[in-house]
């Protein structure tokens, strides 16, 4: 049960940035060259900045105990506009996080799964509080003497609340996207690295040249 209210699912992990980076990438050049004339993209990005600008004040991480979940998804959003995290960036973290669980076969494919693993990711952006304290030393020269950091916790209500909101104005985007994004990823970095070691160990089993070509 810590296991799912952390990553969204009782046995399968949070991907990691590196897993993600080629689908994000993808996603963000997709998000960035229709911005402008797909009318699903421009609502999204509409109702997201929206979203931020509504989110209220932010808070340093160490404040945030006993407060409701939803003030603190709150606060992780305004976290996010102070830190100039465009709403492009939203998108294209739906786009490229549904991208990666819909190719990749040994994911968990339910949307809590998803919501938290949106959630996860844009948490990454800038979740943490950091503080240095500098005294000059006998010479005049800055020296840190002590410094903070600390990291809202990445768990339960709080990401479900941050993925829901973030996920449901992009929906129409990834129906009408989701394909043109996946086919864009493989073009320019392959297959998901599961489905190009299955077609390889296919080829070596049967000696198959349309096994070779289909596997990669």
């Amino acid at each position: 049960m810590e296991h799912k209210a952390r990553h969204g699912s009782h046995w399968h992990r949070t991907y990691s940035a590196a897993e993600l980076k080629p689908y994000l990438a993808t996603a963000t050049s997709h998000v960035r060259l229709q911005a402008e004339s797909d009318r699903f993209i421009k609502s999204a990005l509409n109702a997201i900045a929206l979203l931020l600008e509504e989110a209220g004040p932010t808070e340093i991480a160490t404040r945030l105990r006993g407060m409701s979940a939803n003030r603190r998804a709150r606060i992780a959003l305004a976290r996010l506009r102070v830190a100039g995290i465009k709403p492009e960036r939203f998108v294209a973290i739906v786009l490229a996080v549904t991208a990666l669980i819909e190719e990749d076969p040994g994911s968990h494919r339910t949307k809590e799964f998803r919501t938290v693993q949106i959630a996860k990711a844009l948490h990454r952006l800038a979740s943490g509080y950091h503080r240095v304290w500098e005294l000059p030393d006998e010479r005049g020269r800055l020296r840190k003497v002590a410094e903070l950091h600390a990291f809202p916790r990445s768990s339960g209500p709080v990401l479900r609340l941050i993925g829901r909101a973030v996920e449901q104005p992009c929906e129409w985007v990834v129906e009408k996207h989701l394909s043109a994004v996946l086919a864009l990823k493989v073009k320019r970095y392959g297959r998901h690295p599961v489905l190009r070691r299955a077609g390889l160990e296919y080829f070596a089993v049967t000696g198959s040249r349309t096994a070779h070509l289909v596997g990669n």
